[in-house]
Parts: C-alpha cells; sequence; structure tokens
C-alpha cells in the first residue's frame, strides 16, 4: 500500500493499493471513496500533480467507478510524503 498526504485544499490523504490497483482518497471534508481499476500511472501523476483536486477532477472523478469506503483505516505514509 502506498500512500501520500498532498498539499491541497480538497484532498486530506491518498492511498493507493498495486495489487487491487485501487485508489483510496480521503477528502477534507471527511468523505472516503474507494476508485477501481485505476493505473500506477494515474496515482503517480495525481501524486506529482501541482494540483491534486485539480488532476483528481479532471484525471479521476468521473473516468474510474468510485464508491464510499466503509470504515476507517489508516496507511503508513510513503517516501513522497509533503
Amino acid at each position: 500500500m502506498r500512500a501520500h498526504r498532498p498539499a491541497s485544499s480538497l484532498i486530506e490523504h491518498l492511498a493507493y493499493d498495486d495489487e487491487a490497483r485501487t485508489l483510496h482518497v480521503t477528502f477534507r471534508a471527511g468523505r472516503r471513496y474507494r476508485y477501481s481499476e485505476v493505473p500506477r500511472a494515474t496515482y503517480d501523476a495525481l501524486v506529482a500533480a501541482p494540483s491534486a483536486g485539480r488532476y483528481f477532477n479532471a484525471e479521476v472523478r468521473d473516468r474510474f467507478d468510485g464508491a464510499p469506503a466503509d470504515g476507517r483505516r489508516r496507511y503508513p505514509l510513503d517516501g513522497r510524503a509533503a
């Protein structure tokens, strides 16, 4: 599991499961969503984007199957954390 905390006014936390190709997004408003079949390159680009919120809205939100994530689970941040 890879995780990242972007400097974003929209996104609080990102986590990516390489094996399941699943992106977990926690929004600053407290909502948590899970997006399925997300390529690793999309996660990497999201982490590297100058604006994570803008990239998420343009490249993830309406392009991948998203569903509210149940429960609360913490992931350790990888070396890319800001």
